[in-house]
């Protein structure tokens, strides 16, 4: 009897890890069926987050009689969808620290900074959803680049500083040697970035490691017209004038 492919596509989705071996018992080249967006099960495993499927499709020959013993890898950077996010994009973005290190770490490696559609990388999304464990893995044991910019021209540090985070900044620039100055398509940095989003003390963290806060926008605008509000200008003014680094008004 021939397999429905979207038959593991279901039990995926239905996390029956049971129905998943059986199927990649009788197929086990059933791990790279796609549906309609060019997801495939492991896209799922990992977007529904469960660990012992996202194993099982690691290794789906090895339910298979007839492959017991052969070396069949999966390359990971083969695996894309219509947007060419591979299963570890879905990983760094979901935040499951397990899953990310499985797949980081899976053989043959992954190039942890391929790049989708839109330019992004894994450090990219990690950094946008705040999973700093993942951040953490990217920068010090797998030496992700943080100098990769997206279609929008935007490196992580962009990212970091919009969303707020001190700790994402830190490691982004001690560990990473980001650049600090680096304008996107908007002729705005990481410093813009922060402000614009409220995060004035950020914004000082960056003049602190030496980002150039008199830089103009692309619009020709100042840093101070960045900030979200008056009390966010204000904040990092007084910052500035504690720092040494303007002339007190």
């Amino acid at each position: 009897m021939s397999i429905d492919p979207s038959d593991i596509q279901r039990a995926v989705c239905d996390g029956n890890i049971g129905i998943v071996k059986k199927l990649l018992s009788e197929d086990p080249n059933l791990y790279n069926t796609k549906d309609s967006d060019g997801r495939t099960p492991l896209h799922w495993a990992v977007s529904f987050q469960n660990f012992d499927i996202v194993k099982v499709l690691l290794n789906p020959y090895d339910e298979c009689v007839d492959y017991k013993g052969k070396k069949n890898e999966i390359e990971l950077d083969e695996i894309l969808d219509d947007s060419n996010w591979n299963p570890l994009h879905i990983a760094a973005s979901a935040g499951n620290f397990q899953i990310f290190k499985l797949l980081a770490t899976h053989i043959p490696l992954p190039d942890i900074n391929l790049q989708t559609s839109t330019g992004q990388t894994c450090l990219h999304y990690a950094v946008s959803k705040n999973n700093y464990d993942i951040v953490e893995f990217l920068i010090i044991n797998l030496k992700a680049n943080v100098r990769i910019k997206d279609k929008k021209n935007q490196l992580p540090i962009h990212r970091a500083a919009a969303i707020g985070s001190e700790k994402m900044v830190q490691i982004l620039v001690e560990n990473g040697k980001s650049p600090l100055d680096f304008t996107d398509i908007f002729g705005m940095t990481a410093i813009h970035h922060a402000l614009a989003e409220g995060n004035a003390d950020v914004a000082l963290q960056l003049v602190k490691y030496g980002a150039d806060w008199r830089k103009e926008t692309g619009s020709g605008g100042s840093t101070f017209d960045t900030a979200l509000n008056e009390n966010v200008r204000s904040f990092f003014k007084r910052g500035l004038v504690e720092a040494g680094e303007l002339d007190e008004q």
